[in-house]
């Protein structure tokens, strides 16, 4: 079952553009969305590993 949430591509976003605003002369500032966001996407890859791992 697919999670409501893709959060690895909405963390992957994120830090798009971060490094955006980086490029364009700005201080990049991970505000705490960010950092949510960013858990929970390595949470849903752990748990993907491990699914992958337990079928092996």
């Amino acid at each position: 079952m697919k999670p409501p949430t893709d959060y690895i591509r909405h963390a992957a976003r994120l830090a798009r553009k971060l490094q955006m605003d980086a490029a364009m002369g700005g201080t990049p500032q991970p505000d705490t969305e960010f950092y949510k966001t960013l858990s929970k996407a390595l949470d849903e890859i752990a748990a993907g590993l491990e699914m992958v791992s337990a079928r092996e």
